[in-house]
């Protein structure tokens, strides 16, 4: 049962994301988040996990997190062909979830989870944490305002040198380059525009040897004169800024996908500083996961299943696009 006075979460995977994950949560001040118990394939990691951040429990294999009474919501940060069936079973204890990106590695499965969350009654996230800034609420506010007109082009960069990591790079692992990063120009398009594209035109995709993405650009078409363009990729490091361009001027977001910097055409620059924290942080402005956890604990309060703010159908299209986009430079998976 959820406790009335904290949200007890629980961490399904003992690696560098959850850590980050369970640091932002400490900024968080008078915090109602606490960290009750730990899980991971490697029951060593759990353990290290657990004595470095003064949790609790700590749990070999996912099965025991499942079953932990004191759990209210768990957080999903194992390697992405393993979302599926530990979201399915934390779904199935009754617990709570919020789960790394991509949801899934594709759109039946995705769809499968988000009828189980909705058959047990229960709070399911897709940790599309871009969403959850405050500069993405100061955006909207830009945007109803028609501060730079009607938008017709969100132009994205965004690459990192990590072509050598297994999670990018093993087909195995479910890499890609486009759910890895790529899947933050998706959204911000899905943001910006609020509409389902008409096309989608992925172009420019390199594939490693073993046929999974590393870099790619790609355009896709909203009508009536809107597109989305981006470049991702693993291969070099890029400014990694986005910029929306409308009728009377432009918006450009800093680290677009955690942005804490804004401009505007002929406006000064808004910024949304990030705490300190305990330990330092493994990725770009990972404290801003504090941001998707305060999301999580006011819609389970007010007995949500889905957040507003990124709701289970903007996941499925996102699922969707990505599908999609796989289908025609001609990555798959073996499941």
């Amino acid at each position: 049962m959820q406790s009335q006075t904290n949200l007890n979460w629980g961490i399904a995977a003992a690696g560098r994301i959850t850590q980050d994950f369970v640091t932002a949560l400490s900024t968080i001040e008078k915090s109602r988040h606490v960290v009750v118990a730990v899980a991971d394939v490697d029951g060593q990691r759990a353990q290290e996990f657990a004595q470095r951040n003064q949790i609790q429990r700590h749990y070999d294999g996912f099965d025991a997190l499942a079953l932990d009474r004191e759990v209210d919501v768990v957080y999903v940060g194992t390697l992405n062909p393993f979302h599926h069936a530990v979201v399915h079973l934390m779904l199935s204890r009754g617990k709570h979830v919020l789960c790394e990106t991509p949801m899934c590695l594709g759109l039946d499965q995705a769809k499968e989870l988000y009828a189980v969350a909705e058959q047990r009654g229960v709070f399911l996230m897709e940790g599309m944490w871009s969403r959850f800034f405050p500069s993405y609420d100061r955006l909207r506010e830009h945007l109803n305002s028609d501060i730079i007109g009607e938008v017709t082009q969100v132009k994205v960069q965004h690459g990192f040198r990590l072509s050598h990591m297994d999670r990018v790079c093993n087909r195995s692992l479910g890499g890609s380059i486009l759910l890895d990063i790529g899947i933050y120009a998706l959204q911000l398009g899905q943001f910006v525009f609020g509409v389902s594209p008409v096309k989608i035109l992925p172009s420019g995709t390199h594939l490693n040897k073993e046929r999974v993405d590393v870099q790619g650009e790609f355009m896709l078409d909203y009508g009536d004169g809107r597109r989305l363009t981006a470049l991702v990729t693993g291969l070099e490091n890029l400014e990694n800024d986005a910029v929306i361009t409308g009728t009377k001027g432009e918006i450009k977001l800093s680290n677009y996908w955690c942005c804490t910097q804004m401009t505007r055409t002929n406006g000064p620059p808004e910024s949304w500083p990030l705490p300190q924290a305990k330990f330092d942080f493994h990725y770009t402005n990972t404290c801003g996961l504090r941001y998707e956890a305060e999301e999580v604990r006011r819609c389970i309060e007010k007995r949500l299943l889905e957040s507003p703010k990124f709701t289970h159908a903007e996941s499925l299209e996102l699922v969707a696009i990505t599908d999609e986009m796989r289908r025609q430079i001609g990555v798959t998976y073996d499941n």
